[in-house]
C-alpha cells in the first residue's frame, strides 16, 4: 500500500464510519422521567488490513492498528402519546495509532465526532418483555481533525443513522436482541495537502444477540454483526476502502442493584473487506439510571 493510500485510514477506524452497536436489552424502554448515564471504554487491536482488489497485509509485514477509546453516554427517557421516546448525547474521546507495512501512520489523541440521538418506540405501551422502535443518530463534524494526518479521531463531516431495534423475552431463560441501520455521510472536501474531496456510499449493518439468564441479575450473550457497503473515493477514484465485515461476539451483563449495572464483550472479526480487522475487541460499559 502506498502512503497516498494510506491517508484514508482515518475514515475506518475510530472517526465514526461504523454504524451503532447494540448490547442485549438496549431498546428495553426505561419509565418516563428516568435519565441514563453510561461510561463506555473501548480497547482494539488489530494486525491486518485489507484493501479492495488488492489483497491484505499482516502484522509480519509491520502493519498494526491499536484504538483506545472512552465514550460518555446521557440518556433521557420521555412519553408521547402513550410511548416511549429518548434523546441522547453520546461523547467519545481516546487515542489510536498504527501502521501499515511499515509506514507509520502516526497518533491522534482527543475528542471524537459528538453524537445526538432521538428514539421513539412503536408500541403504545411500556411492556418489559419486548419493544421494537426506531433511533435516529446524527454524528457532527466536533472532533479533532487535521487534513495532513493520516488519522483522525474526527471524520470532518456529518454522517446520519437511522436504526430500529426489536427486544424480546422469550420464556423465563432467553432474550433476543436484533438492529438493522444504514449510516449515511456528507462529503469530507478537507482531505491531505491539496484539500481533496473524500465520498463514502451507505454502509448497511444488521445485528443479533441470543442471550441466557442464568439469574435475574446476569445474562450471557452471543452474538453476531455484518456490515456491507461503505465504499470510498477521492475525486471520483476508487481508493479499496470499505466497510464490509463479519463479526461474532460475546457479553456478560451483571445488575449489581436497581440503578447500576455492568456489561463486558469480547468480538473478533471474521472477515473483513477494505479495512482493519479486529483480532480483537474489548467493550466495557458501566451505566446508571435515576429519576
Amino acid at each position: 500500500m502506498t502512503l497516498a493510500g494510506a491517508w484514508l485510514v482515518q475514515c475506518v477506524t475510530a472517526s465514526g464510519a461504523r454504524a451503532i452497536d447494540i448490547l442485549p436489552r438496549d431498546y428495553l424502554a426505561l419509565p418516563s422521567g428516568t435519565n441514563l448515564a453510561a461510561f463506555y471504554y473501548d480497547l482494539i487491536r488489530s494486525s491486518e488490513f485489507n484493501l479492495a482488489a488488492v489483497g491484505t497485509s499482516k502484522n509480519k509485514n509491520n502493519t498494526d492498528l491499536h484504538i483506545d477509546v472512552g465514550v460518555y453516554r446521557q440518556i433521557y427517557y420521555g412519553d408521547i402519546g402513550g410511548r416511549s421516546w429518548a434523546a441522547e448525547v453520546i461523547v467519545p474521546f481516546g487515542t489510536e495509532a498504527g501502521q501499515i507495512v511499515g509506514n507509520k501512520l502516526g497518533r491522534s489523541t482527543g475528542v471524537g465526532d459528538i453524537l445526538v440521538a432521538a428514539g421513539i418506540s412503536f408500541l403504545p405501551q411500556l411492556e418489559r418483555t419486548y419493544n421494537i422502535a426506531m433511533a435516529l443518530y446524527v454524528s457532527m463534524p466536533t472532533g479533532s481533525y487535521s487534513p495532513i494526518q493520516r488519522l483522525n479521531l474526527g471524520a470532518n463531516r456529518w454522517s446520519f443513522d437511522p436504526q430500529i431495534g426489536y427486544t424480546q423475552a422469550i420464556g423465563n431463560k432467553f432474550w433476543f436482541d436484533t438492529a438493522v441501520d444504514v449510516i449515511m455521510y456528507t462529503n469530507n472536501d478537507d482531505i491531505g495537502v491539496y484539500h481533496a474531496i473524500l465520498r463514502q456510499q451507505p454502509t448497511y449493518q444488521g445485528q443479533v444477540w441470543f442471550s441466557y439468564v442464568p439469574d435475574k441479575s446476569s445474562l450471557v450473550s452471543v452474538g453476531y454483526a455484518v456490515q456491507v457497503g461503505g465504499a470510498q473515493n477521492i475525486n471520483g477514484i476508487n481508493t479499496g476502502i470499505k466497510t464490509e465485515s463479519e463479526q461474532v461476539r460475546f457479553a456478560y451483563s451483571k445488575s449489581l442493584t436497581n440503578q447500576f449495572q455492568v456489561v463486558g464483550s469480547v468480538a473478533h472479526d471474521v472477515s473483513v473487506t477494505g479495512g482493519f480487522k479486529k483480532d480483537v475487541e474489548v467493550l466495557f460499559r458501566a451505566l446508571y439510571t435515576w429519576r
